[in-house]
């Protein structure tokens, strides 16, 4: 949102097939859908072109933001829908639609007005039962009209939600039916080596979006760490007082339901035991303005880390806390 406001955010170019961007926005949220017993249906409308050209990992983060706010505020064995359908067709360009309907908790016209503003949500306690900070549509409308598009919402209370955008793309080459689906190639695959100065060390991660669980457990599948897991402050803070002196640090998110990241830290620092006051705990959230930070240390944190989570920035965080002695 800081590159956005002060113009610094591009778009980056390539060529890449539908399929591809779909399949990268489902991937993100499958485990969730299935955790939830919802049903996902997916539609494209046979005259998308195979391949586009735009900027595939920012259309497929305001895909992927669409597709989370869908599964979070749809009770369980509801649906979630994504279609795309051809718009305005051309030689070289085209406008695509993309539509992501749901049978949730849906949003009045009131609260419509003001979905798509900055740390705006739609009720304040939403944030409080569900998480997260209100900026993931804030954020997808400047992408969307930086393509070309515009985005809305046809809602009502009790009714579901249909989040609409359209984006104005190049037409890609078309590609073999087996072909992956992206275009760039040469790209490094950086993948991590074992680092023995994590053996024998144990961390906690608290996290309450299993996704983002599964993700850095991949990114540190192959440091001979071993991680732990609690889905909020409440679970974490009964581990670490069940145990003070097991764990080498602690992956701290923020925005949890029950108890967030601040007063789990602050209840973990106030148990009575020497290794929860020295345990290192670090932020793991996509608040990164100053202030967050020093709200962060202010709670008893050592640390922060951005999400999304950079591969570099966790290792290097890694380093600094578990290296020691």
């Amino acid at each position: 949102m800081s590159k956005i406001d002060s113009g610094k955010f591009t778009l980056a170019e390539s060529d890449f097939t539908v399929k591809h961007l779909i399949d990268r926005a489902i991937g993100v949220i499958s485990f969730k859908v299935f955790e939830r017993r919802q049903l996902l249906s997916i539609e494209v409308d046979p005259a998308v072109p195979t391949a586009i050209v735009a900027d595939e990992q920012r259309l497929a983060q305001v895909i992927t933001n669409l597709l989370s706010n869908a599964v979070k505020f749809t009770p369980e064995e509801g649906h979630v829908d994504l279609s795309v359908r051809l718009i305005e067709g051309g030689f070289d360009a085209c406008v695509l639609g993309f539509s992501v309907r749901d049978t949730g908790i849906g949003i009045s016209s009131e609260q419509q007005a003001q979905l798509f503003e900055s740390f705006e949500q739609a009720d304040a306690s939403i944030s409080r039962r569900f998480g997260g900070t209100g900026l993931g549509l804030a954020i997808s409308k400047d992408i969307v009209e930086m393509m070309g598009g515009r985005i809305w919402v046809d809602s009502a209370l009790g009714q579901g939600s249909d989040f609409q955008f359209t984006v104005r793309v190049g037409v890609g080459a078309a590609r073999p039916a087996d072909d992956s689906g992206s275009s760039r190639k040469g790209e490094p695959n950086r993948a991590l080596s074992r680092d023995g100065a994590f053996a024998g060390k144990r961390i906690l991660m608290v996290e309450d979006i299993a996704i983002n669980r599964e993700i850095v457990i991949t990114l540190l599948s192959d440091t001979a760490v071993s991680i732990d897991s609690a889905e909020n402050g409440r679970e974490a803070l009964d581990l670490v007082a069940a145990d003070p002196g097991v764990y080498d640090a602690i992956l701290m998110d923020i925005h949890m339901p029950e108890m967030d990241g601040y007063q789990a830290a602050r209840a973990i620092r106030a148990l009575d035991a020497p290794e929860a006051k020295a345990v290192p705990i670090i932020a793991m959230t996509a608040n990164v303005f100053r202030e967050d930070i020093e709200r962060c240390l202010a709670a008893g944190m050592d640390d922060h880390l951005g999400k999304p989570i950079d591969i570099d920035d966790l290792m290097a965080m890694m380093r600094k806390h578990l290296a020691k002695g």
